[in-house]
């Protein structure tokens, strides 16, 4: 009895794949960040995360993620005249990208994992280059050549100015909600109940010490401070200057 699981899995693949092969070079790059984003950030939802350090090396981090997880019972890397040969033994998913192989150019776009990578070398402004592929379905290994290459616009027959403008558009926007969301995160919102002495006005914080007003709220939000007298505190402090103050404001006769 066929495995309806796994079944079901190499159809999404291969009905993701044939519908990005509708699309432009460009087009496609745009969709396959965005969809490699999203399915980073699930697998980080859901208990599954790695560590960015913000380089290329993250890309070998993801891919021993992917492996030590399932996603092919082993992986050997050999360098290449280009980039590196990657050896996939027993590859999930394999029936999917043997189908798409014979229809698309890189049968691998649809790949879970080449989503999350491309999606990481966009960060760097490159991306992953296909050079060569092989299906042993006898012995269950697949092989495929990948360079990471600077990214570059498509020129000639791939350039639609009305597909550029649309995803120019649609990145601005992105931009934009970005810069918004990071804006949100930056802000801190005093909440609930803040404990205070009714004598000295010192707040207690979160480890039970008593601080200054200011000290508290500069430490929990962006507010800074600049220190003055109110006119009852310097009526009490210094009450003859107070009452040149009150003689110089007093209107003139």
């Amino acid at each position: 009895m066929k495995d309806f699981e796994r079944t079901l899995y190499e159809a999404i693949l291969v009905a993701f794949g044939k519908i990005l092969g509708k699309y432009n070079a460009f087009a496609q790059g745009i969709i396959l960040k965005d969809v490699g984003r999203e399915i980073v950030d699930y697998l980080d939802g859901h208990g599954f995360q790695f560590e960015e350090t913000g380089d290329l090396d993250d890309l070998a981090t993801l891919i021993e993620l992917f492996v030590k997880n399932g996603f092919a019972e082993k992986l050997e890397i050999e360098p290449a005249d280009k980039g590196q040969n990657y050896i996939w033994h027993d590859l999930y998913g394999v029936a999917a990208y043997k189908e798409l192989y014979d229809i698309a150019d890189n049968p691998f776009l649809s790949c879970p994992l080449n989503l999350c990578l491309y999606y990481l070398a966009d960060k760097h402004n490159k991306t992953l280059r296909l050079h060569r592929k092989t299906f042993d379905l006898q012995n269950n290994i697949t092989e495929s050549q990948y360079e990471i290459v600077d990214k570059e616009t498509p020129q000639g027959e791939d350039f639609d100015p009305l597909v550029i403008e649309n995803v120019r558009l649609y990145e601005l926007a992105q931009e934009r909600a970005d810069k918004l969301e990071k804006a949100q995160q930056e802000i801190k919102i005093l909440r609930g109940i803040i404990p205070i002495c009714t004598s000295c006005k010192r707040i207690r914080n979160d480890e039970g010490y008593w601080q200054q007003v200011e000290t508290y709220i500069s430490e929990h939000s962006e507010a800074l401070f600049s220190h003055g007298l109110c006119p009852d505190c310097i009526e009490k402090l210094y009450p003859e200057y107070s009452q040149k103050m009150q003689e110089a404001n007093s209107p003139q006769k």
